[in-house]
């Protein structure tokens, strides 16, 4: 499989995966946030859509807290667009949060790094 397709598959496993921590489903729980970030790089930065700046230290250490948050919540993933090179991968999406009486939008872009067969998250902003 090329970059760009495991890439865009691994923004699919991991939104269905952060999906189901937050509703608190029991195998996400008992895999627990290592196996949950297992595919981001140690250097993994995030921009958030209210522009507070999260590494990887700080995104596993909320991770527990929100175990079983939102049991309604469901994550739809559309519009994946990308370009890819020998080593990295440059992602756009929109990503669609709906909960039991709101829905939000979030428009995303992710730089992703090859690790062997795996493409890890590198950095992601998101935004409203």
């Amino acid at each position: 499989m090329d970059n760009l397709s495991k890439a865009k598959e691994e923004v699919i496993r991991f939104h269905e995966k952060i999906a189901a921590w937050f509703r608190g489903e029991a195998q996400a729980g008992t895999a627990g946030t290592t196996e949950l970030l297992r595919n981001f790089s140690p250097d993994f930065r995030m921009v958030g859509p209210g522009g507070n700046r999260v590494t990887l230290e700080e995104l596993a250490a909320f991770m527990p807290g929100a175990l079983g948050k939102f049991p309604e919540m469901r994550i739809a993933v559309k519009d994946i667009e990308g370009y890819a090179t020998s080593y990295h991968v440059l992602l756009t999406y929109t990503e669609i949060q709906t909960f039991a009486d709101s829905e939000n939008t979030r428009h995303s872009s992710a730089v992703f790094i090859r690790d062997g067969d795996r493409m890890l998250w590198l950095d992601l902003w998101e935004r409203f």
